[in-house]
């Protein structure tokens, strides 16, 4: 079997990375592996918690440089030593058996990447377990195992096809994955969708969380659409209903606005009235188009949270449209965007467990003399 290397971009996450690194070192199965951890300049305590973790768990903590996900990543990457990328992130947890089902579809060469299949959590809160189920609705809409978009932090690449395109891109923020999906699948690379290799991603807590993860999504999109034009309609996981939301949304915004302008100063004799019921027409088709895919999610996963679908992606709408006005102010006046315009960080919270799983007791051995030895 070949070797895997497991490479895990670390930015305040004190309060989860344990629990992501614990599940990592529980996917060991005897093949040659190594945990890369790039400890990429948090404001929290994550580097003292991954000191700790690395006493006692074979763990190689590489510096990153603050420059967003995608350059940790590749920081990462290139101080890889197998053939086999698996990149985690520091709020997912895999099930037993993830990397056993990913490094199969691996076995076939004409396979660039594959993914792995977020399932909620049970234990969430509310508007987390609801962007859970949001994706669960998405994923259950791919047929087959064919894919064009790979997320990061569930997947595992040929690090051959990451050299071979040029690894991540430096420049964007949210959208980066789906940039490197868009330019394997260019190089002639197929990528495949497991849906037996779970794990679980712990999404941002309470509405406000969800809001400011949705903007960077956003934010992220169209710097990934002004690089690829033609995926403006989107991709497996973001399919053209998903896309076409926002621009409804932009549309009754624009629609409002001009209505309130008109109520208050005429303009050339517009009545305000036609504006807002185009405007209330396009919001409503929204939510009973997002009521109904609720419906559906509530019946398929026999859970009542996906019923607040309406109220929730008529928040991440405006979202969208805020993020897309910023981005065009911003263009407007010669700047370019940056990772950090799209990718905010968790905030910094000290909740995190000391407690330290022993991986003797799964078989692994404990770190070697030398840091850059893998398990």
């Amino acid at each position: 079997m070949e070797g895997v290397s497991f490479v895990v971009p670390v930015h305040n996450g004190a309060a989860c990375v344990r629990d992501a690194l614990e599940s990592i070192l529980a996917q060991a199965d005897g093949r040659p592996m190594e945990i890369i951890v790039v400890d990429d300049g948090s404001q929290d305590d994550s580097s003292a918690v991954l000191r700790r973790l690395a006493e006692r768990w074979p763990l190689r903590i590489v510096a990153g440089e603050g420059r967003g996900a995608a350059a940790a990543s590749n920081t990462g990457v290139r101080a890889a030593r197998f053939p086999i990328i698996c990149q985690v992130d520091q709020d997912v947890v895999l099930r037993p058996g993830w990397m056993r089902l990913l490094t199969a579809a691996l076995d076939d060469p004409t396979v660039g990447a594959v993914q792995g299949y977020y399932a909620s959590d049970p234990d969430a809160t509310l508007c987390a377990r609801a962007m859970g189920l949001d994706l669960e609705q998405r994923y259950q809409a791919i047929k087959g195992p064919e894919t064009s978009h790979v997320c990061t932090g569930n997947s595992a690449y040929r690090a051959e096809a990451l050299r071979r395109v040029g690894y991540f891109d430096e420049t964007l923020g949210y959208g980066y994955d789906n940039d490197l999906s868009y330019r394997l699948r260019a190089a002639g690379y197929r990528l495949v969708f497991c849906r037996d290799a779970q794990s679980v991603h712990r999404w941002r807590e309470g509405f406000g969380g969800y809001l400011v993860q949705q903007y960077g999504f956003g934010y992220g999109r169209i710097d990934l659409v002004a690089k690829h034009p033609r995926r403006i309609t989107g991709d497996s996981v973001s399919p053209a209903g998903m896309m076409s939301h926002p621009v409804v949304m932009a549309i009754a915004m624009l629609s409002l606005l001009i209505g309130l302008v008109a109520s208050v100063a005429p303009m050339a004799g517009l009545a305000w009235r036609p504006f807002a019921l185009v405007a209330a027409a396009l919001v409503a088709g929204l939510a009973l188009e997002r009521l109904a895919a609720g419906i559906s999610a509530a019946r398929r996963f026999r859970d009542a949270t996906p019923l607040i679908f309406p109220f929730l992606h008529l928040g991440r709408d405006a979202a969208w449209v805020a993020a897309i006005a910023v981005w065009l102010t911003r263009r407007a006046f010669g700047r370019r965007s940056s990772p950090a315009d799209s990718m905010r960080p968790r905030e910094i919270t000290s909740r995190h467990d000391d407690h330290v799983w022993d991986p003797a007791l799964a078989g692994l051995a404990r770190p070697k003399t030398d840091p850059t030895d893998g398990l």
